[in-house]
């Protein structure tokens, strides 16, 4: 019996290295980055003819390699670099997990799951992954003391001056609303309910993995929640979690325990789930997981699915308009209780900015308007370098006394270092004197 599982074994071993050794040598024909000077558009269709040949060669029907469309100065699987780490069966089924180690880059890992038919072992799935099995999402010790810093009595900031929420506008379904020409009617989806058995909240971008990783520093009751998702034009507008039934009187910065009060966005979506169940996860799950529900987001707003057992404890949405980093808010009812964690995407908002003027000269800007930028014009032979720090400023010109456009920011490139911004101008001629410098500075945004 012995015997004949290690020949199973081998068998399903012996698939996933020839599809390696194939993998690779399509690469080398047609898989290649090619010269952008003598780039041509038929390369993509000579790389998908090779894919399919390869998954009708070694695969079931309807796998993906996840190479698709891309080309590649570096070949995603190579018999002399890829090594085979673990072999499972399971009567008809198997997993075959590999690592791929390719020079001056961090190791891919690889889990191929195969299907036993008439015609021998085929691949049915192949995943890849940045962390190694058995690697956990965050370090256990870490995870603990994650969690503990998380109260229910942890501070409700007061929301900056310059911010005009309305949020029921955000969630009246049929009402006409849209950033563009074309307004469009709110559509507002129930996804399901949330269990947040830890009653530790966690709002991040899974594809961050435990770089971005830190709960909202509010505790809500654990207990299961109502989520809404509110769309235009198929766009999400905002996803929330409904904590109770009474109205919100006000709204607060939700914070994260390291004082952020913003997610991340790098892969065009969001999660909403319960960061206890989140950090007892191995760290390849979870990049499963991100993987098996961005694809579900094609066709709908968001998905809900389960970390720990059949309870829904997790909800993944479309971040708006795709990357970015979007502010979080908690609403408070009239007795102090919080009523919903809201996720704003500002796909319905609009910035609230102010405009202002000084003398163009070298050296520091003393403006009270600008106080806290460390706006500095700096002279050099011919050319101006215009610094500043944070991300308030949003426009830069350079205006004539006679009103002519010297200089518009937006077509010079920006350099950041060190949390400060600078641009560097190059005039044909001195700006005249009494010119002045237009700062425009972005200090908030309204809800339309």
């Amino acid at each position: 019996m012995e015997e004949l599982s290690s020949v199973t074994r081998n068998e399903a071993r012996a698939r996933v290295e020839a599809f390696v050794a194939d993998f690779h040598a399509r690469w080398q024909r047609s898989g290649k980055s090619p010269d952008p000077s003598g780039f041509d558009p038929r390369v993509f269709e000579t790389w998908a003819a090779e894919l399919s040949g390869l998954l009708a060669t070694h695969c079931t029907p309807g796998m993906r390699t996840g190479r698709e469309g891309a080309l590649s100065s570096s070949p995603a699987h190579h018999p002399d670099a890829e090594q085979i780490t673990d072999v499972e069966v399971d009567e008809d089924t198997a997993t075959v997990r590999s690592v791929i180690h390719s020079a001056g880059n961090n190791p891919y890992y690889y889990k191929y799951q195969l299907r036993r038919g008439d015609d021998g072992w085929r691949i049915s799935r192949l995943s890849t992954f940045l962390n190694p099995p058995g690697a956990p999402f965050v370090d256990p010790a870490r995870a603990k003391a994650l969690m503990l810093g998380a109260t229910s009595e942890a501070a409700l900031p007061d929301l900056p001056a310059h911010l005009e929420l309305d949020v029921p506008g955000l969630f009246t379904a049929g009402r006409m609303a849209g950033p563009f020409e074309n307004p469009a009617p709110i559509e507002v989806l129930h996804l399901g309910n949330l269990t947040c058995a830890s009653g530790v909240l966690a709002v991040l971008d899974l594809g961050f993995g435990d770089a971005h990783f830190v709960p909202l520093a509010r505790r809500i009751v654990p207990g299961t929640y109502p989520v809404e998702v509110a769309t235009v034009s198929e766009v999400t507008v905002a996803v929330r979690l409904r904590l109770s039934e009474a109205p919100a009187v006000s709204w607060h910065p939700a914070e994260f325990t390291d004082g952020t009060r913003s997610v991340g966005v790098d892969v065009g979506s969001v999660a909403l789930l319960d960061a206890g169940s989140l950090v007892q996860y191995q760290a390849q799950r979870i990049e499963e997981l991100l993987q098996e529900h961005a694809a579900l987001l094609v066709g709908a707003p968001g998905t809900m699915f389960g970390l720990a057992g059949e309870a829904m404890d997790a909800v993944m949405v479309s971040s708006g308009y795709g990357d970015g980093t979007y502010p979080c808010y908690w609403g408070v009812a009239a007795d102090g209780g919080l009523t919903s964690l809201l996720v704003d995407f500002r796909v319905l908002a609009e910035d609230i900015v102010r405009a202002t003027r000084v003398p163009f000269q070298p050296g520091p800007v003393s403006s009270p308007e600008l106080a806290g930028l460390e706006l500095q014009i700096a002279a050099y032979d011919r050319a101006f370098v215009i610094s500043s720090r944070g991300g308030d400023v949003t426009g830069l010109r350079v205006v004539a006394p006679d009103g002519t456009l010297l200089m518009d920011g937006s077509r010079l490139g920006t350099f950041i270092t060190e949390g400060r911004s600078s641009k560097t101008w190059r005039p044909d001629a001195a700006p005249p004197p009494g010119s002045v410098l237009e700062v425009t500075r972005y200090l908030g945004y309204r809800h339309i």
